[in-house]
């Protein structure tokens, strides 16, 4: 932007302009409150040629910042950029608490280890883009004793009481959710409920990382259109695309 740019600032609790008023107007428009749906009136305060800095929420990895460049045609598109230190962490939803009392209609092991994918923020990442509508959160359940003297204790966490409590990892949308805990065996439960069996979707979008050399964030690119805002890697044109 040159000196004499037109540069719009959002923040928490600001209201962004009517575009359908105002036209194109600015040169750059910075949002700064992290969104999971970049609002398309947002592109439109912006000139063909100019630029779009938005902090999206990605519900795995948090906030992330993309710097969108806005084309003739009312497509904004660009890379993301960076991780925001912003906090958006997702607060435990009703169908968890409901799935704690109740008997998991489905229970089986997995290969995959939560501690390996939620310590690496690039996977964490991939898995936001790749399934935008799930939601994450690590809860402590309850107090329990460890089973033998030895037991790994990296997936419990001290109680007051000196018992310890195991810390899980659940993953939710509206209707279902999963979470993976280490047995004392060391093998990885799964414990699924409702109609979606979430934690196959998450082995699922983790291989496609694995499978696609384990790109960083910055692989990553957002597209904002009138019809809907969309993730893709490497580039908007390479096919490998999909809707958030």
């Amino acid at each position: 932007m040159t000196p004499s740019s037109l540069t719009l600032k959002i923040g928490p609790g600001d209201t962004a302009p009517d575009a359908g008023n105002l036209g194109a107007t600015y040169d750059q428009v910075i949002a700064t409150v992290p969104v999971r749906d970049v609002p398309y009136p947002w592109v439109q305060l912006v000139r063909p040629g100019g630029e779009l800095v938005v902090t999206w929420h990605n519900p795995f990895a948090g906030a992330a910042i993309a710097r969108l460049s806005v084309a003739a045609d009312g497509r904004a598109a660009g890379n993301f950029v960076e991780l925001a230190d912003v906090a958006c962490e997702d607060e435990p939803a009703p169908v968890i608490a409901e799935a704690e009392n109740a008997v998991p209609w489905y229970r089986t092991t997995t290969p995959l280890d939560p501690d390996t994918v939620w310590s690496d923020p690039a996977a964490l990442f991939a898995l936001g883009v790749r399934l935008p509508r799930l939601r994450s959160v690590g809860q402590r359940t309850g107090p329990q004793r460890l089973p033998r003297a030895d037991q790994a204790q990296k997936d419990m966490t001290p109680c007051p009481d000196g018992t310890e409590a195991e810390s899980r990892r659940w993953v939710y949308d509206g209707t279902s959710c999963a979470c993976a805990v280490r047995g004392p065996s060391g093998e990885i439960q799964v414990e699924q409920h409702g109609p979606r069996l979430l934690w196959r979707e998450i082995e699922a979008a983790y291989k496609w990382w694995l499978d696609h050399d384990q790109p960083a964030f910055d692989s990553f690119g957002l597209s904002v259109t009138s019809f809907g805002q969309f993730a893709w890697l490497g580039h908007r044109c390479s096919g490998r695309i999909w809707r958030l």
